[in-house]
């Protein structure tokens, strides 16, 4: 018994099935931080790298570093000053060389691009007790208790944290998507 023309006509009824975000579609928005050196500032590393360069690196061992990945948002803390800047991640961490400003290429080998980059490097948020009162990341926790975990390596932090130290919960979130 052959096929008729029908059959081969008529669509298949097919339950939809939801269609499951995969890891590459979902942004994550990330915290790290930026230490100043011999050779330069937090802020200068941070004006050049991410603001002139628009790229930054990571360490072999930098936490998330095998997790970011394009279209995700990141935010810079300049150790002892506050949050000074934040960019779109374009690329994964490679070993390639991106950028001949990066210093200490042998500790930083994972370079990875940015576009989108906001620096306000003379207008830094400051995580004082209010804000921290307001981070999600902080919700349940003492804030009396010291806090410099959360901004000695880098991690992955909610949206609206992220607004918040981006100060992008101000503006709208403008930044493009």
């Amino acid at each position: 018994m052959g096929v008729t023309l029908r059959q081969t006509l008529e669509p298949k009824e097919e339950k939809a099935i939801p269609k499951q975000p995969s890891a590459e579609e979902t942004i994550d928005y990330w915290l790290t931080p930026v230490k100043a050196d011999e050779d330069a500032t937090a802020e200068e590393t941070i004006r050049i790298l991410v603001g002139k360069e628009k790229v930054y690196a990571f360490g072999d061992r930098t936490p998330g570093r095998k997790d970011l990945k394009p279209d995700d948002w990141i935010c810079f803390y300049a150790t002892g000053k506050g949050v000074v800047g934040h960019a779109k991640v374009v690329s994964r961490p490679d070993k390639k060389m991106l950028s001949t400003k990066v210093r200490h290429p042998d500790k930083y080998p994972w370079q990875f691009q940015l576009d989108n980059v906001r620096l306000n490097l003379d207008n830094p948020v400051i995580i004082d007790d209010e804000l921290r009162s307001r981070l999600g990341y902080f919700r349940g926790r003492d804030l009396s208790k010291p806090w410099a975990w959360f901004v000695q390596a880098t991690r992955r932090i909610g949206k609206d944290d992220f607004d918040i130290l981006t100060r992008r919960e101000l503006h709208g979130n403008r930044d493009s998507r």
